[in-house]
């Protein structure tokens, strides 16, 4: 059984300038709001935020100027449906339009202006979330934060990404859509992320287009079913089965494309899928409800194979997940 995700409506309509900045610290971290005239100041920000990603738009109806030191927990995605925006990044400036999105990255301060008829689409990604996808595309512990070209032009694949947001976001407009079904979001959720990482570039892009060189067709294929099998425990000869290849063959593609055993890398992905369990679970939810339900039979094992490689306890993750505020 898999935890129901709720959808949370955006929807927030200011007139006075303090109460817009207010609102979007709430959204994107502490920022600064400048509006020259701001009687004209009309802020509408309308999405539905669903695990780790928020897909909306926000208008001023004024020119305005943000900016912005850190947004420490997300990355903030635009692209203008009308009007445009400017963006003055480390001595450089460029304008996005309809045909040019942008993406703000952690630890990036830079300005941020509007024109009065600028009405954009605005994705955040939570950072917690990407960071751990790219490690796990990786096989290794990040060095350093995932920092994007701030600069998108809409041609090839980034264009295909952004109509994959676009289709995304009437998806969660509609009522009773594919979105409230937990599994189908992940996937959702984790394409998202995943083909921004392929797409955008960024200060890991070498080495991750570099993994994908010479990788074996099956390996992908394979790769989906372990994702889809989370909640049970697969064995190798159910993986050379999937896989049709020798178990010979199959060990040695995993430990040259992911750095492990085929078991290994299953049981990786296993713990990551509790972890996330853990900190997002519901308030009725325990370690031992969550573990079983993601087919963990054996408890103390279970604990003690997590802290090794967390370095904490499962219970800790929980109790920490719930006294942390929603970011």
């Amino acid at each position: 059984m898999t935890v129901p995700l709720t959808r949370q409506r955006i929807a927030a309509e200011f007139r006075q300038p303090d109460s817009a900045c207010r609102w979007m610290c709430q959204v994107n971290g502490p920022h600064r709001l400048e509006v020259p005239q701001p009687r004209q100041l009309s802020f509408r920000h309308q999405g539905t935020r669903l695990g780790n990603v928020s897909i909306g738009t926000i208008e001023y109806a004024t020119r305005v100027t943000v900016g912005i030191a850190d947004l420490t927990h997300s990355y903030s995605i635009s692209l203008p449906l009308q009007g445009a925006q400017s963006i003055e990044y480390q001595g450089a400036a460029f304008d996005s339009d309809a045909a040019v999105g942008a993406i703000i990255s952690p630890s990036q301060p830079l300005r941020l202006s509007m024109d009065e008829q600028c009405q954009k689409r605005l994705v955040r990604l939570s950072r917690q979330a990407l960071e751990h996808k790219l490690s796990q595309l990786l096989r290794r512990q990040l060095s350093q934060p995932v920092i994007f070209d701030p600069r998108m032009p809409l041609s090839g694949t980034v264009k295909e990404w952004w109509q994959m947001v676009a289709n995304l976001q009437e998806m969660l407009h509609a009522e009773g859509s594919l979105c409230d079904i937990p599994e189908v979001w992940s996937n959702f959720e984790n394409s998202l992320i995943t083909s921004l990482l392929y797409t955008q570039p960024h200060n890991y892009s070498s080495e991750l287009l570099g993994r994908q060189q010479g990788r074996p067709a099956y390996l992908s294929d394979l790769e989906a079913l372990l994702h889809e099998s989370l909640d049970r425990p697969l064995g190798l000869a159910d993986l050379e089965r999937a896989a049709g290849v020798s178990r010979e063959r199959l060990y040695r593609d995993f430990h040259t494309h992911y750095g492990v055993s085929p078991i290994a890398y299953f049981r990786q992905l296993r713990f990551d899928y509790v972890r996330q369990r853990l900190e997002r679970a519901a308030p009725n939810e325990s370690v031992s409800s969550i573990a079983m339900d993601c087919g963990f039979q054996q408890l103390g094992r279970f604990s003690k194979e997590y802290k090794a490689r967390y370095g904490e306890l499962p219970s800790e993750t929980l109790k920490r997940s719930a006294a942390a505020p929603l970011q």
